[in-house]
């Protein structure tokens, strides 16, 4: 009969640390990264299982022991959410930058009227503008008209200038960014996920409760997974005491989650208290180019706490390279900052910042040495009677104004291109022809309507430094494609964002399904475990009442 109060005593303890943990699960219903947690309960057997000697009757078990309280998780489905938050950091990344672009080629008006909002592109607004003044001049020529068009370049000269200046700002803040926020931001999480998991070990060797603790490790976990794909690896040792340890180890990943084949460690160590940082360097600008490229770094681990260095204080790294990085915010800030698409000479390469600042270049370029070209007339001379020479009649110039109109053009980039100074009235060539050399600037500007449909109705082929094709049409379509490009760019990339968010949610749903709190079936849970609570008690009672009937009444009957 004693064993009955036993058994009693192990359900009212079993009840007991239910009810407990489920009050733990309601009161942080609402904590970020709380996972939900469960009583581990098993049957004890009788007291003579197990015996040399078969028992004789009816053997009953002995009561319920609590062997532990675990969390409801599932390691697969925080794989499948890490991998997906890597993509999602991505997309989101480019979205963000390219939106911050598109805003430099486009405004957004009200007409005063109405509640219509209509986006301007600027770019080419001020392209049709410069033409609608090459088109006055058609009907008559004057000094007035010829300054209109002076100022209508001035103007688009000065748009291209303000495109590059705020494309080369995002350039510099994509960098800073990346720099001072993303790498910073991932080096903190590295060092606090390696301190947690030396405080989850040590925490397990002492016997105290740990789950809380790996509750904020996977947290910082997934708040990584945004910036890097990574790989988390769990590690089993088993102590002499008979105690198993687990030790985080994490590595970078590929797209897919898989570990890369270099085995490059982001914590590790021992005891998991071990970890690497990420370090940024620029490398100077090569030859054509305003920018040089960013390279991404990873030290070896730390060792007590500190990063190796080599013989001249530089941090020892791990042959990590841009390339390493699949996914993630960083794999974004990478390629934003380093990939020019077709000017790469790769058709497959992102165009990133690069793209279209190069591209800004080339029609620059290409508006400066069509109108220099068309403009220069070889027999027109000064009031002298003397040849006027070729830098003398160009009316776009960059970084220099003197030598052939061929090396005045290579000189020329969008953030540099302007007015030339020796752009005055009477400089532009409004008739080539030589019958009427002497009277340039009259008649029906044969020359100025030349120009027009070179710049509207002649198709055109601007091509890379390495032959690729980047665009096919008219001048004028040129202008208007810098925006059309960026926005295709953009709506596709919005487009693999909103994807990658639906999938990352549908996982995340997946996860909170069994890792979340619901107060609905812990509601259900204090129900039913105060029952068992309140069974166990009355078993307890109705056992001691039996003791007491054995222990103080049976003998009794026939004494006198």
């Amino acid at each position: 009969m004693f064993e009955g109060l036993y058994i009693a005593r192990s359900g009212v303890q079993a009840s007991k640390a239910a009810l407990n943990i489920t009050g733990q699960n309601i009161t942080n219903a609402n904590t970020e990264g709380y996972t939900r947690q469960r009583v581990d309960q098993n049957s004890l057997p009788p007291s003579d299982s197990g015996g040399q000697w078969a028992s004789l009757g009816t053997s009953v078990g002995t009561g319920v022991s609590v062997d532990s309280i675990s969390q409801l998780r599932d390691a697969f489905l925080d794989s499948e959410y890490r991998t997906q938050n890597a993509k999602s950091g991505e997309s989101a990344q480019w979205v963000d930058t390219l939106y911050d672009m598109e805003d430099i080629f486009t405004t957004t008006t009200t007409a005063s009227s109405s509640s219509n909002v209509s986006v301007i592109d600027v770019l080419s607004n001020q392209f049709s503008n410069f033409l609608t003044q090459l088109q006055n001049i058609t009907s008559s020529y004057s000094s007035v008209s010829e300054g209109n068009v002076r100022e209508a370049a001035k103007s688009l000269a000065t748009q291209l200038n303000t495109a590059a200046r705020a494309l080369n700002t995002i350039r510099e803040q994509q960098y800073n960014h990346l720099e001072e926020y993303n790498v910073n931001t991932v080096n903190d999480l590295l060092k606090s996920i390696a301190s947690l998991d030396k405080r989850i070990k040590d925490a397990e060797l002492s016997g105290s409760p740990v789950l809380e603790l790996k509750d904020q490790q996977n947290l910082l976990l997934d708040k990584l997974s945004k910036y890097v794909p990574i790989k988390v690896v769990q590690e089993s040792e088993k102590l002499d005491n008979g105690k198993s340890v687990d030790t985080t180890k994490v590595y970078l990943a590929d797209a897919n989650g898989n570990k890369l084949a270099g085995n490059y460690e982001l914590i590790g160590g021992a005891d998991g208290s071990d970890y690497a940082q990420f370090t940024i360097t620029q490398d100077a600008p090569e030859e054509g180019k305003s920018f040089g490229i960013t390279q991404l770094h990873l030290t070896k681990l730390s060792v007590n706490g500190t990063i190796p260095t080599d013989a001249d204080g530089n941090p020892e790294l791990q042959g990590m390279t841009n390339d390493d990085i699949a996914t993630g915010a960083f794999a974004a800030s990478l390629a934003l900052l380093n990939d020019s698409g077709d000017y790469d000479g790769d058709s497959t390469s992102p165009r990133g910042i690069g793209f279209y600042s190069q591209y800004l270049d080339t029609i620059a370029r290409e508006l400066a040495s069509t109108l220099n070209n068309l403009n220069y007339n070889p027999n027109k001379k000064d009031s002298s009677g003397n040849t006027i020479p070729a830098e003398q009649q160009i009316l776009f110039s960059g970084s220099v104004e003197t030598g052939t109109l061929d090396d005045i053009t290579k000189g020329i980039t969008a953030a540099n291109i302007h007015v030339a100074s020796t752009w005055k009235d009477g400089v532009l060539t409004t008739n080539k022809d030589v019958s009427n050399s002497g009277d340039d600037n009259s008649g029906a500007c044969p020359n100025i309507l030349t120009m027009i449909a070179k710049l509207k109705d002649d198709k055109i082929t601007l091509t890379t430094d390495t032959g690729a094709i980047v665009f096919n049409g008219t001048l004028q379509k040129a202008f208007a494609s810098v925006s059309a490009m960026l926005a295709l760019n953009t709506n596709s990339m919005q487009t693999i964002d909103n994807t990658n968010s639906q999938l990352l949610n549908n996982i995340d749903n997946s996860r909170q399904e069994l890792s979340s709190v619901s107060l609905d079936d812990e509601a259900i849970s204090i129900v039913q475990y105060t029952q068992s609570l309140n069974a166990s008690s009355r078993f307890m009672t109705a056992v001691d009442e039996c003791l007491q009937t054995i222990i103080n009444n049976m003998g009794l009957v026939g004494r006198g």
